[in-house]
């Protein structure tokens, strides 16, 4: 059978000789009375085999190489080297990261192809896990051959099936476009699902097998019950003029959230069928979903291949899950279950870097304790921990960090990751704190009750405000600078006649505790204030004649 697993193709073999598949691999890998097999037998295993080793299999089933070359795609893909050295050798393998994507073939188009009823298994690509014929879905199930569902009861996944193989037909990147909605979809699988969501319920339950435990077909059913609603977001995803529209709709700014992009919340409800999806993701701020939109923005979505290449990348913290690390595993086929076994951590993600997540997050609460946010300056290094480099490490990637580190940070300060200074937003709290402090900023009267540089900064802020981030905009409304506000704002005025006072006031201070003001240089401070740069002025005015008489 064409894209068959060879350790099917060889079960097929000992059926049909009346064998059991160990008896065959026996004669394969035989040399001088042993077996020159490593690895170990299990359902879901796929062989590789060496040059002799495969000469036998052609032997035995009569059927030319270059034949079982072109239906067996693992047929020629390793070189394995024995136990006992030369001779025929095999290697066993499984999981899901050394072997292919694959999946029970159909029941009836097996039996069609080779006259008897005998499973077998096959490489399949997501377009093909659908027999649209005989109306079966091809489930792969670790620690099994497989499990056909039949899809009698749900004509959607057919369509689907369909729709998806069209796609791939017009679009060079439909394949890549399907694997970042196969992330959104397992993203939002993972998650309780809202109260409004009927189709996945009525989906899972209707293929569920009759001797099926419910959490258990939940979990290895996801790939078959999201299946429609993946193809239908890669269909939107991969469309160009959906790309530019995001980009112009967030006209140039990085997005922080995406509500930010309600068109493209609105497509997909309408693709979906889902009227109440852009009420729920609006406020989402991570996942596959979110990281797609920031890319497209950051790429402004060019066809070139390094932008194509960035708007498509899937990280492995934004992956579904493998079946293998979810669902518990049967016995080896040659041995007997000993012990239990261990859970698997989430892959891509070490221990010792959750360990090194938590010790930051620890000194980022104790400083939003202190400072009331987490807009950390990048160079500070409270009690010895570099929190700023920490903070400004996790900004940078923020778009490829796993979940659950993305949402406690969230939940810590909602604005760790904005998308614009940190500088910007500890100056918006100076501002928020004042606010609290001194009652309303007064725009209009040129923020007569802040410092000149606070108020100089919220002026700017006013005069920038149309370009500024929609988020920055709120946040500005937060302290009572809205649109209005802003169109009406005056700019800070320095009130010179206080300056001067101050700075005589400090002059008298020095001559007080010096006796003069001969030795003030350019570079002295008295008390915090610049002295001797207010002084050289004064001499420099008094050389060029422009010095009041009451100054002088």
């Amino acid at each position: 059978m064409n894209g068959e697993l060879t350790l099917s193709f060889l079960t097929r073999i000992a059926a049909r000789y009346h064998l059991g598949i160990r008896d065959v691999l026996a004669a394969v890998t035989d040399v001088g009375g042993q077996q020159n097999l490593t690895g170990m037998l299990y359902p879901d295993s796929e062989i590789h085999l060496n040059a002799q080793a495969r000469a036998r299999v052609s032997a035995l089933c009569h059927v030319p190489q270059h034949v079982l070359e072109q239906a067996l795609p693992a047929w020629t893909r390793e070189e394995p080297y024995g136990k006992y050295g030369s001779g025929p050798a095999g290697r066993l393998m499984r999981g899901e990261e050394v072997v292919a994507a694959w999946g029970p073939a159909c029941p009836a188009c097996t039996a069609a192809r080779t006259g008897r009823d005998v499973p077998a298994r096959r490489y399949l690509a997501p377009e093909q896990r659908v027999c649209a014929r005989h109306r079966y879905w091809h489930l792969y199930l670790p620690g099994t051959s497989g499990l056909p569902v039949p899809l009698g009861r749900c004509p959607e996944v057919i369509d689907a099936q369909r729709q998806h193989a069209r796609l791939l037909h017009r679009s060079p990147t439909a394949a890549h476009a399907f694997e970042v909605a196969r992330a959104v979809t397992g993203s939002w699988w993972q998650q309780p699902w809202p109260d409004e969501e009927q189709q996945w319920p009525a989906r899972l339950e209707a293929t569920r097998p009759a001797e099926a435990d419910p959490g258990w077909w939940k979990t290895a059913a996801r790939d078959l019950v999201t299946y429609p609603e993946a193809v239908a977001i890669a269909r939107v995803l991969v469309n160009p003029r959906r790309q530019q529209h995001t980009v112009a709709q967030t006209c140039g700014h990085l997005p922080y959230r995406l509500g930010e992009i309600p068109a493209l919340l609105t497509e997909l409800a309408d693709q979906l069928q889902r009227p109440w999806l852009p009420r729920h993701l609006a406020n989402v701020t991570h996942g596959p979903l979110f990281t797609w939109a920031h890319s497209c923005v950051c790429t402004r979505a060019a066809p070139d291949p390094a932008a194509q290449k960035a708007l498509w990348a899937v990280h492995s913290a934004h992956r579904p899950r493998p079946l293998s690390d979810l669902l518990p595993q049967p016995p080896a086929a040659d041995r007997e279950q000993t012990a239990p076994q261990m859970i698997k951590l989430l892959r891509g993600h070490s221990l010792q870097a959750e360990q090194s997540f938590q010790t930051g997050l620890a000194h980022a609460r104790a400083y939003h304790q202190r400072h009331g946010h987490l807009a950390v300056p990048k160079e500070d290094v409270p009690h010895g921990y570099q929190l700023g480099q920490w903070v400004a490490n996790l900004r940078n990637r923020h778009t490829r960090m796993p979940a659950h580190q993305a949402a406690a940070l969230y939940a810590l300060y909602p604005w760790w990751n904005a998308p614009w200074s940190t500088l910007w937003q500890r100056t918006w709290h100076q501002a928020r704190d004042h606010t609290e402090a001194h009652g309303p900023l007064q725009p209009v009267h040129g923020f007569p009750t802040t410092s000149y540089s606070l108020g100089e900064w919220l002026h700017l802020q006013c005069t920038r405000y149309p370009a500024l981030h929609p988020e920055q905009q709120h946040l500005l409304t937060q302290i009572g600078i809205d649109t209005a506000a802003a169109a009406a704002a005056r700019p800070r005025r320095r009130n010179m006649k206080a300056l001067a006072e101050e700075a005589l006031a400090h002059a008298r201070s020095y001559t007080a505790e010096h006796g003069h003001l001969a030795q003030v240089s350019a570079t002295t401070v008295h008390h915090g204030y610049p002295l001797g740069r207010w002084l050289a002025g004064q001499r420099s005015q008094q050389q060029r004649r422009v010095l009041s008489p009451q100054r002088q």
